[in-house]
């Protein structure tokens, strides 16, 4: 077996590189090269919004919807899911379910007439936007437990839009 000495292993390794490299100019003057910028709007958003009525702006990737359920006649989300309680008019509504990938995520996505949220395995924290044009504090959701947001009193809809999760 042939060693290379020191220089020639250098020559092999810089042609190499030269050979791997050369051809990239090419591909990046290429119409079609596609960027490798993530710009972190949510995939299939335009479907889920018009066969699931949920609007999905973005996030990270590590929270996922999964579904839409009625709960006038499906169970809840599963408890390692994040369950959006949603209002709709008639005293009917959607729970959207998400699933979570480690323990930090963020997404933003709009929910209109919100009045509960209920934590999957992780804590979070929701933020709402209120029509009155208050901008609450961030509200903390404990592991596996529901909470209210801003659901309104007696005959009052909710009002809250709910604008972001975050993976506490």
């Amino acid at each position: 077996m042939k060693i290379l000495s020191w220089t020639g292993a250098v020559a092999v390794a810089v042609a190499a590189g030269a050979f791997v490299f050369g051809g990239g100019a090419q591909a990046a003057e290429s119409p079609s090269a596609s960027s490798l910028v993530e710009d972190y709007s949510y995939p299939g958003a335009a479907q889920i919004l018009a066969k699931d009525e949920l609007k999905l702006i973005g996030g990270d990737g590590h929270i996922m919807f999964t579904k839409r359920i009625n709960p006038l006649t499906e169970v809840q989300c599963q408890t390692t899911e994040i369950q959006v309680e949603q209002f709709v008019a008639g005293g009917s509504g959607w729970y959207y379910c998400f699933k979570t990938i480690g323990t930090t995520g963020v997404l933003t996505l709009e929910v209109p007439a919100t009045y509960g949220v209920r934590s999957g395995a992780n804590p979070l924290y929701v933020s709402a936007d209120l029509s009155q044009g208050a901008d609450p504090d961030p509200i903390l959701v404990p592991a596996n437990t529901p909470v209210g947001i801003y659901p309104g009193s007696g005959n009052e809809e909710p009002e809250a839009v709910l604008v972001e999760i975050r993976l506490a």
